[in-house]
C-alpha cells in the first residue's frame, strides 16, 4: 500500500464537538516521494465507498502499526468528496483517550503539534516520467483503504482546515499535599512487602 501525505491548519468552532476537516491530496503537488496525484483520481474510489461497494476509509493514527493498538481508529470520516484543490475529506475524532489525545494536539497554541494527513491506498493507474521530470510518475486512479493524521507529512499543501471544539476531557486529579503523598507512598509499600513472594531476587529479574 502506498501512501500520500499532506499537512493541515486548524479552526475552531463551538458545535460538532471533533469534527475535523481537511486535505488528503493536493492536486499537481509534487510530493516528497516524487508523486503528482491528477484530478479525477480519486472519483471512481469516492463513488465506490458512498455506494457502499467497498468500506469507508479507516481514521488511523500515524498509518498504525502491527500491533492491535496501532490499528484501533481515532475516529471516523464522514465526508469525502473532489473539489478543484484536491481530496477534501470531513471526520469525526472519536470521545476516547487516543481521540482526545490527538485533539489536544491539533488544538495547541501557537501551532499544533500535529498537521497532517495522509493518504493510505493501491494505486491502479498511474503515468510514469522520465529523467529530467520534477516528478517520477503521476497518478491518475487510486483505490482508497485508509486516511491517518501524521506527523511529518509528504505533501506539504494537503491540510486540515477545521477544528471544531470541545471533546470531553477527563479532569485532572487535584494536587496532592506534601503530607498526602508521604502517606500515599507509605501505603503503597506496605501493599507491596505484604504480598511479595519470598524468592530470590536473581528470579525476579527473569536470571
Amino acid at each position: 500500500m502506498d501512501h500520500i501525505t499532506c499537512p493541515f491548519e486548524i479552526k475552531s468552532d463551538n458545535s460538532n464537538d471533533g469534527v475535523i476537516t481537511g486535505y488528503g491530496s493536493v492536486f499537481g503537488n509534487v510530493d516528497s516521494y516524487g508523486d503528482i496525484v491528477a484530478r479525477g483520481a480519486f472519483a471512481k474510489s469516492i463513488a465506490a465507498v458512498k455506494s457502499r461497494a467497498t468500506a469507508w476509509l479507516a481514521m488511523l493514527l500515524q498509518h498504525g502499526d502491527e500491533t492491535s493498538d496501532g490499528k484501533m481508529p481515532v475516529g471516523i470520516w464522514t465526508g469525502m468528496d473532489e473539489d478543484e484543490r484536491g481530496l477534501r475529506l470531513q471526520g469525526k475524532l472519536a470521545n476516547t483517550k487516543r481521540g482526545r489525545d490527538v485533539y489536544a494536539l491539533l488544538k495547541m497554541v501557537p501551532r499544533p503539534a500535529l498537521d497532517g494527513l495522509s493518504i493510505g491506498y493501491r494505486c491502479t493507474e498511474y503515468e510514469m516520467h522520465g529523467k529530467g521530470s520534477p516528478a517520477r510518475r503521476t497518478i491518475k486512479a487510486v483505490g482508497l483503504v485508509e486516511v491517518s493524521l501524521m506527523t511529518f507529512p509528504a505533501d506539504k499543501f494537503a491540510r486540515i482546515v477545521g477544528v471544531k471544539s470541545g471533546l470531553h476531557t477527563e479532569p485532572l486529579p487535584e494536587p496532592m499535599s506534601m503530607k498526602e503523598l508521604a502517606w500515599s507512598d507509605f501505603i503503597e509499600l506496605r501493599r507491596l512487602d505484604e504480598h511479595e513472594p519470598d524468592w530470590p531476587i536473581a528470579g525476579r529479574l527473569g536470571g
